[in-house]
């Protein structure tokens, strides 16, 4: 038989005998089960290629079981021999003559070329999701994820478990087509199509809705849903459908499918925090003093522990972000106000005491601010009348209070009359001037005198109001980088554009691309935008758009972002592209070791 040693990359022949040694020094590659004993526990070791006839140990750390190391032929059909655990594989290409082969089915013809046996009668279909490839097998249990095989799909299901126990041949992706009123089939279709002995039936081919939306948009026509929301799809009763004379599928009855929403996980809280809690509940409860230690078997002399009195954690707390508490209400107030905010009590020198005796200058005008609120609001008596306008109507106080009261009444009196008669000369001449100014300035002058006495009538307090009310205003506004901005825009276009609108967005991008080279997130956008479309050559333009958007972000160091972002949208925009696609295993392969040799683009679609 021919072997293959991966580590030396060199082919020989060897008899069919355990050990198989590399005729290089003696290299030992393993051991493989000629006899078919289907020894416990299966392991996997090696891989036969029907093409070049080749058997060599598998290597999951390269290539796995993707294509043959030899002839480098990409795989397509896989077979797991139950007895001596050897994977035989066929190739997109297969020669015409050879000794072993796989027939559509997957079964090995004429048997395993391992240990020569003829395959089970009761084959399963299987994907490993521990080796990423899809097998047939009589196995009932696989061998690298330990996923009972023999156990037959049934209704209610989730769509991912239910399809993936399901073999490919019974698989058909369908979608509906308005004309002829029937599913067809298509290559990436919104649904998969399941034929059995009895029924057929279609199934979401989305395992999972991303919005409420994707249930409106493609399956409300053929399943009943209680609460469409994001989430698990699960079927509790299927769509049948009949076979037409056009070779199509008619809908017979509609199903009915479940959303299993994705419960939010909580955060643990720290202990810290739970302490604080506690006290700031039960501010008056005793501290909690820690178990004393057992005492040594020598006598010691020592003081009895003295317990200190403890704040509660709330108040320190308060205390360090420069808070006091109300003496009337409890409440926390910064140290700068010298009244409660919620209750208008003062604040007492005692719950003050703790801060500087200097307060800063904030403190201080915010203050006369607050005295300032409380003078306004407070009714004044009314002045008397010698007091306003002309100082030398005004009555000096006597020095002395043994001064004779008739003669103040007498200068009251005497200062009231000057000033009614100084008050009629003025209203004269402030009248005769008003008029003669309205007959000669323009109106807007005219204006402008009209609202000077009423701008001469404010007082500072005010001023000073405004001042301490706008400061806050100088702190500095978040910064949005217009490529941010940009990409925010790109992307409400995209979830909003229609059929005849997505040239004119692709032509966008492509612009937007140029000028920003290094920036993976707009081709990530496109690719969005071409998965979305209808057209025969969408997924290749989107793999396309996908792998220059990897290229950019290992080159600008932000693969591990593009890659969570990558399996944040797998279940709802790139649901299409990841249902077991190659192109998708080896684009999450290179941002992973940020290796662009993997990326599609250099080999595909140039």
């Amino acid at each position: 038989m021919r072997v293959f040693c991966t580590e030396h990359k060199r082919g020989f022949f060897a008899p069919r005998q355990s050990p198989i040694k590399c005729e290089n020094r003696g290299h030992v590659l393993g051991t493989l089960d000629f006899e078919g004993e289907g020894r416990v526990p299966a392991e996997i070791l090696w891989q036969y290629c029907c093409n070049c006839e080749h058997f060599c140990p598998v290597d999951f750390e390269r290539d796995g079981l993707e294509r043959c190391p030899v002839c480098t032929r990409r795989s397509s059909l896989l077979y797991l021999c139950d007895r001596c655990h050897v994977i035989s594989f066929e190739s997109n290409t297969p020669l015409q003559t050879k000794n072993f082969t796989l027939n559509a089915d997957g079964v090995p013809q004429p048997s395993c070329p391992g240990c020569l046996r003829p395959a089970g009668a009761d084959l399963h279909e299987h994907f490993c999701d521990e080796l990423n490839a899809a097998f047939i097998t009589a196995l009932n249990t696989c061998p690298a994820c330990d996923e009972r095989l023999d156990v037959a799909p049934a209704f209610p299901s989730s769509v991912a478990l239910y399809l993936k126990r399901t073999r490919s041949a019974n698989k058909v992706k369908v979608t509906f087509d308005y004309e002829t009123e029937s599913f067809v089939p298509v290559e990436d279709g919104e649904f998969v199509l399941v034929t059995n002995n009895d029924q057929a039936f279609v199934l979401p081919r989305a395992p999972r809705f991303a919005a409420r939306r994707d249930f409106y948009e493609y399956y409300q026509d053929y399943y009943h849903c209680p609460s469409p929301d994001a989430g698990e799809v699960h079927i509790v009763r299927p769509a049948t459908v009949a076979r037409t004379a056009s070779g199509g599928w008619k809908l017979e009855t509609t199903g009915l499918l479940e959303v299993v929403v994705d419960q939010p996980k909580t955060k643990p809280v720290p202990a810290v925090i739970r302490e604080e809690v506690v006290a700031s509940k039960a501010p008056d409860a005793k501290p909690i003093m820690p178990e004393p230690r057992p005492t040594p078997l020598v006598a010691e002399t020592r003081p009895a522990p003295v317990a200190l009195e403890t704040k509660p954690a709330a108040i320190i707390a308060a205390e360090q972000r420069n808070e006091t508490p109300c003496s009337e209400c409890g409440a926390l107030v910064e140290s700068r106000y010298a009244f409660c905010w919620k209750c208008g009590h003062a604040l007492t020198s005692e719950s003050r005491s703790s801060r500087s005796n200097n307060p800063p200058r904030g403190s201080l005008l915010a203050s006369a601010i607050a005295l300032d609120d409380d003078e306004l609001t407070v009714q004044h008596e009314i002045p008397p009348s010698n007091s306003s306008m002309l100082p030398w109507t005004t009555v000096k106080q006597p020095d002395h209070p043994s001064s004779s009261r008739g003669s103040v009444l007498k200068l009251i009196a005497i200062g009231g009359v000057a000033f009614l008669l100084v008050s009629l000369g003025l209203f004269g001449l402030t009248r005769s001037n008003n008029s003669q100014m309205a007959s000669v300035a323009p109106p807007q002058q005219q204006q402008v005198v009209e609202n000077k006495p009423a701008a001469t009538e404010t007082t500072p307090q005010p001023a000073v109001q405004t001042q301490a009310a706008n400061e806050p205003a100088t702190e500095p506004a978040l910064s949005v980088s217009p490529e941010d901005e940009l990409l925010a825009r790109m992307r409400e276009r995209r979830m909003t554009a229609t059929n005849d609108e997505r040239p004119r967005i692709f032509e966008a991008f492509a612009k937007i691309e140029r000028k920003y080279p290094r920036d993976y997130r707009f081709p990530y956008e496109r690719a969005k935008l071409a998965a979305k479309g209808s057209l025969s050559g969408s997924r290749d333009a989107a793999f396309k758009a996908l792998s220059a958007a990897a290229e950019r972000a290992i080159s600008a160091g932000k693969a591990s972002e593009m890659l969570t972002g990558l399996e944040t949208d797998k279940a709802s925009d790139f649901h299409r592209l990841a249902q077991g696609r190659q192109e998708w295993t080896r684009l999450v392969a290179a941002l992973k070791r940020k290796d662009t040799s993997l990326l599609l683009s250099k080999t595909q679609f140039q």
